[in-house]
């Protein structure tokens, strides 16, 4: 009996290594394919996070701007949106010169996101008021090329159109209501009241002062975020010549501030008794003073500017505006010494306000205001005489101001705000 030889069945030696290799592959592949599904979810949950932090930052300045009388100034607002743990934000709320600015910032596992935006506190609607004039027994008379249109109160017996130096009423009153008005001028909002020379003063302290005599640069850019304003100040006279100052700058002159052509001011506040823009100026700042602002030829303030006078002296106060000025935003004058009739805001030929004006003494146009005007007397003055109650070749026209115009209450009526713009 032949036994057949025994074959041998070892795996070759390569075998074992391939195998272990294969398997690292595996191990490889796998966990390749874990990490990715890992950091997709990570990803994934981080942008889910990251989409609910801005829309609670959002959401909760809508809230500030739609009750701002709920946050007080200078203090952080914390709060739940919904009631749950990611829904924690937090808001802050200050002061401006006539506008706010708000902060709202939302947190979740490191992760913040943040609004800060530059709010008014008036919107136009369909119930503005183009002209305002209190009841005093005159009738509102108009000669020349007289435009108005609008809602508009006035005395009882409305407009007259009497011949005046030899003119006569060549123009069109489209006014879409007409009403009696009170007896009284609406008092200026006390917001307003306060953005003066003095008041100003005495919140200086609670800024960085940097006197304007050892103002080393001709740049400054002072950013939203910061705490506290830049104040630029001096006892003497300012001259900006050749500045580009922006954000959150204050100007303070115990005397006056002149503003050339070659300065950039953009959402800066100045204060002083009197101030001088030179003409060709262009920029978006707040003007305030106590004595007179006046604008020389061809200034454009842009949007948002206010300009305004809180006149407490004897002397009569002027705020003018010359030829073919143009400002987007607010303008008043007011007086506190009711007895006084001088003070006058002025609004020259070609000239052009697109916002809101108010003035309770004398308002003289000779230009156009696409918004409203709450005045307590119109008048024009001629080379021969002085018409109270008159308007001559003015235009009130309120249907001309955008829709998208956010302004100030400057009657403190309680209406309803909006973005001015969005800081960064």
């Amino acid at each position: 009996m032949i036994i057949p030889p025994l074959t041998n069945h070892r795996m070759k030696g390569y075998s074992l290594p391939f195998a272990i290799f294969v398997f690292i592959i595996v191990i490889i592949l796998s966990g390749t394919l874990i990490l990715k599904a890992y950091q997709n979810y990570t990803v994934t949950n981080r942008i889910f996070i990251m989409e609910k932090m801005e829309s609670n930052a959002q959401s909760a300045l809508n809230l500030i701007i739609v009750h701002p009388e709920d946050y007080p100034y200078q203090q952080s607002t914390s709060l739940s949106l919904y009631g749950e743990i990611m829904d924690s934000v937090t808001l802050q709320k200050e002061q401006w010169g006539a506008f706010d600015i708000v902060k709202s910032s939302s947190s979740y596992l490191g992760i913040t996101r943040s609004h800060s935006a530059l709010i008014g506190s008036y919107k136009c609607d369909s119930s503005s008021v183009a002209l305002f004039v209190p009841e005093a027994g005159q009738s509102i008379a108009l000669v020349g090329n007289v435009n108005i249109s609008g809602i508009c109160k006035l005395p009882i017996s409305k407009f007259s159109q009497p011949s005046i130096e030899g003119r006569n009423f060549t123009g069109s009153t489209g006014a879409s209501a007409l009403s009696a008005s009170s007896t009284r001028l609406p008092d200026l909002t006390p917001r307003l009241k306060n953005l003066r020379f003095e008041s100003a003063n005495i919140k200086l302290t609670n800024d960085k002062m940097v006197p304007f005599e050892e103002l080393e640069t001709d740049t400054l850019s002072i950013p939203f975020f910061n705490d506290t304003a830049i104040t630029i100040f001096s006892s003497n006279p300012i001259i900006l010549d050749n500045k580009n100052i922006s954000g959150k700058v204050m100007i303070f002159s115990e005397k006056s501030i002149t503003i050339n052509r070659t300065t950039k001011l953009s959402d800066v506040i100045c204060y002083a008794p009197y101030i001088q823009v030179m003409s060709g100026f262009e920029g978006k700042c707040q003007l305030y003073a106590h004595d007179s602002i006046c604008t020389e030829e061809a200034c454009m303030f842009k949007y948002p500017s206010v300009i305004g006078i809180n006149n407490k002296t004897e002397k009569p106060a002027k705020l003018r505006f010359s030829k073919n000025c143009k400002l987007m935003g607010v303008t008043y004058l007011y007086s506190e010494n009711s007895e006084k009739s001088n003070d006058i805001l002025q609004i020259e030929s070609g000239a052009t306000i697109n916002g809101q004006v108010y003035s309770n003494k004398y308002t003289e146009i000779k230009g156009t205001i696409n918004g409203s005007l709450y005045t307590n007397k119109l008048i024009v003055q001629t080379p021969s005489s002085i018409y109270e109650n008159t308007l001559m070749d003015a235009t009130i026209d309120i249907s001309k101001l955008s829709q998208n115009y956010v302004g100030v209450d400057i009657l403190n009526e309680g209406t309803s705000g909006g973005v001015i713009k969005w800081l960064y």
